[in-house]
């Protein structure tokens, strides 16, 4: 799942991933939408996905992707 988010990922302009890890939180990546923004003024996320298992994080986050592309962003 994990390379099927990438080339999803890959193929948008305009997003800002975040991958964290750390023993006590799990996983956690964040997506932000910096169209029209500066790179450096990232505000609230567009998804945030927290889970225990990198597989499970990463399956969110696609599903969670695809869901704001297609709706936000016309399709992908």
């Amino acid at each position: 799942m994990e390379k099927d988010f990438f080339e999803l990922y890959e193929r948008q302009s305009c997003l800002a991933l975040e991958v964290g890890h750390n023993s006590i939180a799990g996983w956690c990546l964040t997506i932000y939408d910096i169209k029209g923004r500066s790179l450096s003024s990232h505000e609230t996320p567009t998804i945030q996905i927290q889970e225990c298992t990198r597989e499970l994080a990463f399956a969110k986050a696609y599903t969670e992707l695809c869901k704001y592309l297609s709706e936000v962003r016309g399709g992908y």
